[in-house]
């Protein structure tokens, strides 16, 4: 569940930021049908690009391991890093109700006001007009409105018989309006906690009317006449937040609109901004991968164990395997590894080295946590401690300390519950073998 509010944050963000873009270079430009094509497009980036995950792979080569045991360990290729995180917290579950519980109360409130039409719709007197539009005709006191394929007027209106608002809820009809108007309420169901989308929806509005009035004045409307009609059915009641209609509180922008000089064509350029945006977040949620790879060796190496026993291979020609394969073994870790708690606390992460031997049986030896690295690959070492310290530095330093060890601890504690391994081969020849895995602990 986290993932998905981390993916609903970064959609938040998006929206954002295209939608302050939007009203900084497009919102007094008179090119409607692109500014409507302009926020439509950038709310389905919005969706759309936190799932963009631009994965860049870095090959780092390993040598073999030394024969001092000493020395700091290899990783041979075994597979990814193993990543394990820790358990959910209080407040992650709290978030979660909260943004759920907003989600489920707004989409009960548009489910509502889509049964609300409904049943206006059935109750109404329907006719059907030349073009095949539904016009209905209802009882109740509200102000023309279109719905998909329909029409709604109150009976004053359908007496009247005025062209004009004709012209105007069947342009809302042709452009498709009701569908953008019923993605952007699903989306506040999204995104019910972000203001941005609630201030996106009402422009997106305002743009479908912009092009409906644009729509009655291209066939030859007086512009005077018009705007009598919108002040005067701007007095009526919305029937529904689904509804396109003439009742609007933007009715004095819609008329300075109408009366204002076209944008020049260039305009269109102003709309470019999305492609920065949308860059910069392809850029910042991108991500390295480290694979890791044994060099290449002219000669098969071979130590003496430290035991006395046989001799353990560095490399061979048939590697050891987890049962069921590099999968099954990230799975294993993930059933099995917990976070430490003082090594959460203490905001401890890396990825831990394992250097363990196969035996000829496919059991684990010789396990040890070799060193801890960080997600640039740098080592990360115990804190040394220097009669400088104020005691609050020294207790830190002992509480990350402790939160290193912990780790170590861990991820050996985790292998050595492993089942036997496929054990390695040379030569047609089952034979011991070292090897290193990684275990990448992340808090998030």
């Amino acid at each position: 569940m986290l993932a998905f509010l981390s993916y609903d944050l970064k959609v938040a963000v998006l929206i954002a930021a295209f939608y302050f873009c939007y009203r900084l270079l497009m919102e007094r430009d008179t090119l409607h049908r692109l500014n409507r094509v302009v926020l439509l497009v950038t709310l389905v980036l919005s969706l759309v690009l936190p799932l963009c995950v631009v994965t860049f792979h870095e090959t780092q080569w390993m040598e073999p391991l030394p024969v001092d045991d000493q020395a700091e360990p290899d990783v041979a290729e075994l597979g990814q890093a193993l990543p394990v995180v820790p358990a959910r917290q209080w407040w992650q579950l709290a978030l979660t109700v909260v943004v759920v519980g907003g989600m489920v109360l707004r989409l009960a409130y548009l489910l509502r006001s889509y049964a609300m039409l409904r049943r206006m719709l059935r109750s109404g007197e329907e006719h059907r007009l030349d073009d095949g539009v539904r016009l209905v005709v209802v009882d109740q006191p509200v102000a023309p409105f279109s719905w998909m394929n329909t029409i709604v007027v109150n009976r004053q209106d359908y007496a009247e018989r005025n062209a004009l608002l004709l012209i105007h809820e069947r342009s809302h009809i042709r452009l498709h309006h009701s569908r953008d108007v019923v993605f952007v309420e699903l989306l506040t169901v999204l995104q019910w906690f972000n203001p941005v989308v609630w201030l996106l929806s009402r422009d997106l509005r305002t743009v479908h009317e912009y092009e409906a009035d644009e729509a009655v004045l291209s066939q030859g409307a007086d512009t005077a006449q018009y705007i009598t009609l919108l002040m005067h059915k701007a007095m009526g009641v919305q029937a529904c937040v689904l509804a396109n209609g003439i009742n609007t509180s933007e009715t004095k922008k819609r008329v300075k609109m109408m009366i204002k000089m076209k944008s020049p064509r260039w305009s269109w350029l102003k709309c470019l901004y999305i492609v920065p945006i949308a860059a910069l977040s392809l850029a910042v949620t991108a991500q390295t991968v480290t694979d890791y790879k044994v060099l290449p060796s002219q000669e098969l190496a071979q130590v003496q164990a430290v035991d006395g026993e046989d001799p353990v291979f560095e490399v061979c020609e048939v590697l050891p395997q987890f049962p069921g394969g590099d999968v099954e073994m990230m799975k294993f870790f993930m059933k099995n590894v917990k976070y430490p708690v003082v090594a959460e606390t203490n905001g401890v992460q890396g990825c831990v080295l394992v250097s363990f031997i196969v035996e000829k049986d496919g059991s684990l030896s010789h396990v040890e946590a070799k060193s801890v690295t960080d997600a640039t690959g740098n080592a990360v070492t115990v804190v040394a401690m220097r009669s400088d310290m104020t005691d609050k530095q020294k207790q830190e330093a002992v509480d990350r300390n402790k939160g290193i060890q912990a780790l170590k601890d861990e991820s050996e504690r985790v292998v050595k519950l492993m089942p036997k391994w496929k054990p390695g081969k040379q030569r047609g020849e089952t034979v011991r073998v070292r090897c290193t895995i990684p275990a990448t602990f992340r808090l998030q």
